[in-house]
C-alpha cells in the first residue's frame, strides 16, 4: 500500500509538472504573438484608412419617393368576406349572420391598420427627405469647397474620437488652398526596447532590441501616421492634396524643456497616393513619393524639421 501510494504521488507529481511547463509555455506563445501583433499594428495604421465618401453621388442621388397608400390588409379581408358561404353547422358559433358580420368588421379593422401603415410610412418617409436634403446641402457644400462644411466633416470622423495609436491629438488647419493636418504621435516607447521569442524548452526569451532597429520601427510607425490620416482625409474630402505634419516630443535646446516638436512634413497628393498598394509598401519608405521633409539617422532617429507648412 505504501508503495501504491508512493507511485500515485509520483504520477500526480509529473502530472503538476507538465501542467506547470504547458502553461508557461502558453504564457510564453501568448506574449510573443501580443509583440508581434503591436509591432504590425504601429507600421500598418495606413493600410485600412476609413470608408469613402462619395459626394458626386450624394448630391445626385434623388429625393426617396414619397409614399403610396397601400390596401393591402383590406383587400385580404375583403376576400375572405367576399368567399363567405353559409355552412351547415354555422348554429354552433352563432350562425352564419353572425360569422358574416365579423368578417365584415374585420374588413374595417384592416382598413384602419392599412391607414396606421399609411401614416407611418408618410413620417418615414420626412425623415428620409429631411436627412436627403440634408447629406445633399453638404454635398454641394463639399464639392464647392465650404470650409466650414469641411471641418464639420473632420469633426465627426470617428477615427480622430479616439486617437489610440495614431497619437495622443490631432489639430487642423484649413485654407482655401490648402488643408494642413498635424498629428502628435506617440513618443518613441511606443515602440518595445525588448525582443520576445520562445525557447525549444517553451519557455520566454527577451533581449534588448538594438537601437537602430528600434528606431526604424518608430520611423515606420511615424510615416504610417501621416499616410493613415491622409487616407481617412481623402476618404472624405473631395481635396486632391493634404499636407500632413507629425510631431513628437523632444528636446528642445532653445528652453532645455520636452515640446512637441515637428519631426515628419510631408504633402501628400491624391493621384499617386491612389497608386500605393497600402498592403505591401514599407511606410518609411513610400515618403520618396511624395514633396517631404525629414531628419533621421539609423543610429540617432528623428531630429526636428521646419514643417512644409506653418504649424498654428
Amino acid at each position: 500500500m505504501e508503495a501504491a501510494s508512493r507511485r500515485a504521488n509520483r504520477e500526480a507529481e509529473r502530472k503538476w509538472k507538465a501542467q506547470q511547463k504547458a502553461q508557461i509555455a502558453a504564457n510564453a506563445e501568448d506574449a510573443v504573438s501580443d509583440w508581434q501583433t503591436h509591432l504590425r499594428d504601429i507600421v500598418s495604421l495606413h493600410v485600412d484608412p476609413i470608408a469613402s465618401v462619395d459626394w458626386y453621388a450624394l448630391e445626385r442621388q434623388p429625393a426617396p419617393p414619397s409614399p403610396v397608400r397601400q390596401s393591402k390588409n383590406e383587400d385580404t379581408a375583403q376576400e375572405k368576406l367576399n368567399q363567405f358561404r353559409p355552412r351547415l353547422f354555422d348554429f354552433v358559433s352563432g350562425g352564419s349572420q353572425k360569422r358574416q358580420q365579423k368578417l365584415a368588421d374585420a374588413v374595417g379593422d384592416a382598413r384602419k391598420r392599412d391607414e396606421q401603415e399609411f401614416l407611418k410610412s408618410v413620417e418615414r418617409h420626412k425623415q428620409e427627405h429631411s436627412e436627403w436634403e440634408t447629406d445633399r446641402a453638404l454635398a454641394t457644400l463639399m464639392l464647392a469647397g465650404d470650409i466650414a462644411a469641411e471641418r464639420e466633416v473632420i469633426g465627426e470622423m470617428a477615427s480622430w474620437k479616439d486617437e489610440g495609436l495614431i497619437g495622443t491629438s490631432m489639430s487642423f488647419s484649413i485654407a482655401e488652398n490648402f488643408l494642413h493636418a498635424v498629428a502628435n504621435v506617440h513618443d518613441d516607447d511606443v515602440v518595445p526596447s525588448f525582443r520576445r521569442k520562445q525557447l525549444q524548452s517553451g519557455r520566454l526569451s527577451e533581449t534588448k532590441m538594438p537601437a537602430g532597429e528600434r528606431h526604424e520601427l518608430y520611423q515606420d510607425y511615424v510615416c504610417s501616421v501621416a499616410l493613415r490620416v491622409a487616407g481617412d482625409l481623402f476618404s472624405v474630402l473631395p481635396r486632391d492634396e493634404i499636407f500632413v505634419s507629425c510631431c513628437a516630443k523632444m528636446l528642445d535646446k532653445s528652453t532645455g524643456h520636452l515640446s512637441n516638436m515637428p519631426i515628419l512634413s510631408v504633402q501628400i497628393v491624391r493621384e499617386t497616393f491612389k497608386t500605393l498598394r497600402l498592403s505591401a509598401i514599407d511606410p518609411s519608405d513610400s515618403m520618396k513619393n511624395f514633396n517631404h521633409r525629414m531628419s533621421f539617422k539609423r543610429t540617432s532617429g528623428f531630429t526636428p524639421i521646419e514643417p512644409l507648412k506653418p504649424i498654428g
